[in-house]
C-alpha cells in the first residue's frame, strides 16, 4: 500500500509540473513571460549489462555472504525537466526534477534474491536534482561574484567523465566512492560563493562552501570547503580544494558515537590496591571514531594541444574540442590517523585508520583524439587504495563510523589479493543531432545494485564490481528538448 501511494504521489506531482510547463507554453506571445522562465528537459533510455561482479545475499542487520554472478542486464528510462528563471536581473533561479523508470538489475538466483517480489518488476523514482537561486553580486569584464543557495550539481575536475571527483563523492570514515554513469558530478545542499577574474591568456577562481548533509548519516552537520583553480593560456590548468567534513555537528553523540563496537583503546591507567599500595593490573582507556575528518585534493590538466583547436584544419578536425587532454586527481581522505580496534570476539575494525596512504585515492585520465568519429573518448583509470570494501553499510545501517567487518561478509573480498584495487573505464560521447546523442562506457568502477524503496531492508551498499576480471558497459540514447 505504502508503495502504491508513493507511486501515485510520484505521478500527481509529475502532472502538475508538466501543467505548468503547458501554462507557460500558452502565454508564448507574453514577452514578460518569456524573459522570466525558460523550460529545457531531456528524455534518456540506456542499457547496461554486468558482465561479471558480485553481491551479498543478506539482510538489514548484516551484509550476509558474497555471491558471484554474471551477465545481470538492467535498465532506465530518464525524463528530465529544467525550469530557470530570472525573476530578477541580478537573480537567477533554477529547478530540475527527474522520472526514472528502472528495470530488473538484481539476478534472479536463490541464493541473492532477497524476497519473491524483487526481481519481478519495474518501478518508478522521482528525484529533486536541482533547486537553487543564485545571486550575481558582482559582473564585470574580467571579474564576477556570485553567491547561490539550495540543492546545486557541483563539479571542480572539467576533463573527469567518470570516476574522480573525490572531494565530495567520498566517505571520511570510513573511506568509500560514489559515481554515476554520465553524471560526473557531486550534488550539495548548501551556500556557494564563487569569485572568477581574468580573460583569455589566464583565469583564476575560487569557491566557498558551506554544506548541510543531506544523503548518507549523521545529517545535517555543516562542513566547510574551499575549491580554488588556475587556467593559463587554455594549455594547464591546476586546482586544488579543501573539505572539513561535518566539522560543525549538530549532534556530536550522532558525529562521534560513544558506543562500545566505536571504541578504540588509546592507554591504560594501574589499578592499586588500596589497603597495600600495590599496583594489581590496569584499565584500558578508550576514545572513539568519529566522522569528522579534513579532506583534500590536488588536480591538473594538460592540453598540449590546445593552440591547435578551432583552426579549421586536418589537424584542428583530428584532436576536435578536447582530444589530446592529461588529466590527473589525488585525494587524501582523513588527515588523522586512528589506531586498530584489537577486540577479538568482534571484527569491527582491526585495521584501523593507521595509515594516510589507505585513505588516498587517485586517478588519471586522456581524453584520445577520434577525428569525427567521436566527440569525446576518454580512458580513465583510478587506484583505489583501502583494505576495507568500498561500502557505507555501518555509517547507514549502525550510525558507526566504521568499514564492513569481515566477520559480517565473510569472503566477500580479498584484502591480500585485490588491494590497490584498480578500476578503469573508457567512456565516448557522440551527438547525433542537434538534439539527440549516444553515450556508451565500458569498466569497472563504483556502481552499486539497485533495490525498489520496498527492498530497503536488503540494500547492498557495497560496489558491485572490484576483482580484476569484474566489469560492466552501458549505452543510452538521449534526446534534449
Amino acid at each position: 500500500m505504502k508503495v502504491m501511494t508513493m507511486c501515485l504521489i510520484n505521478r500527481m506531482i509529475i502532472l502538475q509540473c508538466f501543467a505548468i510547463c503547458m501554462a507557460v507554453a500558452e502565454n508564448q506571445d507574453d514577452t514578460a513571460a518569456l524573459d522570466m522562465i525558460s523550460i529545457t528537459g531531456k528524455l534518456e533510455f540506456d542499457c547496461a549489462e554486468m558482465l561479471k561482479a558480485r553481491t551479498s545475499s543478506g539482510g538489514g542487520s548484516n551484509p550476509g555472504m558474497a555471491a558471484n554472478v554474471d551477465h545481470i542486464w538492467y535498465g532506465h528510462t530518464i525524463a528530465t525537466l529544467n525550469l530557470e528563471s530570472h525573476p530578477l536581473e541580478y537573480l537567477n533561479v533554477r529547478a530540475g526534477i527527474e522520472l526514472r523508470q528502472y528495470m530488473t538489475m538484481l539476478p534472479l538466483m536463490k541464493t541473492v534474491m532477497r524476497d519473491p517480489f524483487f526481481g519481478q518488476t519495474a518501478w518508478m523514482g522521482f528525484y529533486l536534482r536541482e533547486g537553487q537561486g543564485i545571486f550575481s553580486l558582482l559582473k564585470s569584464g574580467r571579474a564576477s561574484l556570485e553567491m547561490a543557495f539550495g540543492y546545486m550539481p557541483y563539479k571542480y575536475n572539467p576533463e573527469a567523465r567518470n570516476l574522480g571527483e573525490f572531494l565530495f563523492r567520498s566517505g571520511t570514515y570510513p573511506l568509500y566512492l560514489l559515481n554515476e554513469f554520465d553524471r560526473p558530478f557531486a550534488r550539495l545542499t548548501g551556500l556557494r560563493a564563487s569569485f572568477r577574474h581574468g580573460g583569455e591568456k589566464m583565469s583564476a577562481n575560487i569557491d566557498l562552501l558551506g554544506l548541510i548533509e543531506r544523503e548518507i548519516r549523521p545529517f545535517n552537520d555543516i562542513s566547510l570547503a574551499l575549491v580554488a583553480g588556475v587556467n593559463v593560456l587554455k594549455i594547464i590548468d591546476v586546482g586544488c580544494g579543501l573539505d572539513m567534513a561535518h566539522v560543525i555537528p549538530v549532534d556530536s553523540r550522532l558525529t562521534t558515537p560513544e558506543e562500545h563496537e566505536n571504541e578504540f583503546p588509546i592507554d591504560s591507567v594501574a589499578l592499586i590496591d588500596s589497603s597495600t599500595g600495590d599496583p594489581i593490573g590496569f584499565r584500558p582507556m578508550y576514545d572513539y571514531y568519529t566522522f569528522q575528518g579534513a579532506k583534500a585534493m590536488a588536480r591538473a590538466t594538460v592540453d598540449p594541444l590546445a593552440m591547435l583547436r578551432g583552426k579549421g584544419s586536418f589537424l584542428s578536425d583530428l584532436i576536435g574540442q578536447s582530444g589530446g587532454k592529461v588529466y590527473f586527481e589525488y585525494a587524501v581522505i582523513g588527515f588523522k590517523n586512528y589506531p586498530a580496534n584489537q577486540k577479538q570476539i568482534q571484527d569491527y575494525n582491526t585495521r584501523g585508520y593507521k595509515f594516510m596512504e589507505d585513505r588516498s585515492p587517485w586517478m588519471a585520465g586522456f581524453t584520445v583524439p577520434s577525428w569525427k568519429i567521436f566527440d569525446l573518448l576518454a580512458i580513465e583509470v583510478e587506484r583505489y587504495p583501502s583494505y576495507s570494501p568500498d561500502n557505507y553499510f555501518r555509517p547507514v545501517i549502525n550510525g558507526w563510523p566504521l568499514p564492513t567487518s569481515r566477520n559480517s561478509n565473510p569472503g566477500a573480498y580479498d584484502t591480500s589479493t585485490y588491494v590497490p584495487r584498480w578500476n578503469w573505464s573508457v567512456y565516448a560521447k557522440r551527438n547525433v543531432t542537434r538534439h539527440f546523442r549516444l553515450v556508451g562506457q565500458i569498466g569497472r568502477d563504483h556502481q552499486r545494485w539497485e533495490f525498489h524503496p520496498a527492498q530497503g531492508a536488503y540494500y547492498d551498499f557495497e560496489a558491485a564490481m572490484f576483482k580484476p576480471d569484474e566489469w560492466g558497459w552501458r549505452i543510452a540514447g538521449i534526446f534534449d528538448f
